[in-house]
């Protein structure tokens, strides 16, 4: 039996994919204030340790992960990687152009706990992202990248996700070495994308990234 599976993202909630909290996660348990507290700690130590003396563009990010991170790159025309190619770009419509999507740009919150007002409002998400998913590529496309690693002899695999024009790194690992080997690997290509001045001076998503990533 597989333990560790992991899904790994670093640009927080991003519509289709994202878990509906409902309002009672304002109420923290004690563990996970106390983890809050850690993180936060950790947080500020890291943002003093950036610099933005070492980056590199994401094409350099690509060749990284095959040749420095032994990852093989998927066909870009299979099944699996044209399905997950059609989910990001819903996704990112909606993070960066959901204009595109007239009356579905912006969902009314959930207002109600009750099972039946959270189907309802379920459904007017998987409309939103089936209405993302129709969107023309002329009119919003993304350059997305799908690598694995496979462990043969235990039966585990890690996938990384790599988006060159708005800068997304992602992945997902099934089993505990896997899962380990992909938090390794996420810090090694946030690292070696890095950050410039301008990103630090700004707290631009790609520095937010960073640290999130470093965070983990």
């Amino acid at each position: 039996m597989k333990k560790g599976n992991k899904t790994y993202q670093i640009h927080g909630e991003d519509g289709p994919t994202s878990v509906f909290i409902l309002k009672n996660t304002k109420k923290r348990t004690l563990k996970q204030q106390l983890h809050k507290i850690a993180y936060n700690r950790k947080k500020k130590h890291i943002e003093k340790t950036i610099t933005g003396e070492s980056h590199h563009s994401m094409e350099d990010v690509l060749a990284f992960a095959v040749n420095e991170c032994g990852l093989t790159e998927l066909d870009r025309d299979s099944d699996e990687v044209r399905e997950e190619y059609e989910q990001l770009r819903a996704s990112f419509i909606l993070q960066y152009k959901p204009e595109l999507l007239g009356e579905y740009a912006k969902l009314p919150p959930l207002e109600r706990e009750d099972p039946e007002a959270v189907m309802e409002h379920l459904e007017k998400c998987q409309e939103q992202l089936q209405r993302a998913m129709a969107v023309p590529k002329e009119l919003f496309d993304i350059d997305m990248h799908k690598y694995i690693k496979e462990y043969s002899d235990i039966n585990e695999s890690l996938n990384v996700v790599i988006e060159t024009k708005y800068g997304y790194i992602g992945g997902g690992a099934g089993g505990d070495k896997a899962a380990k080997d992909l938090d390794e690997m996420m810090i090694r290509l946030h690292k070696y994308y890095g950050v410039t001045q301008e990103d630090i001076d700004g707290q631009t998503e790609r520095y937010k990234n960073l640290i999130r990533a470093l965070c983990k």
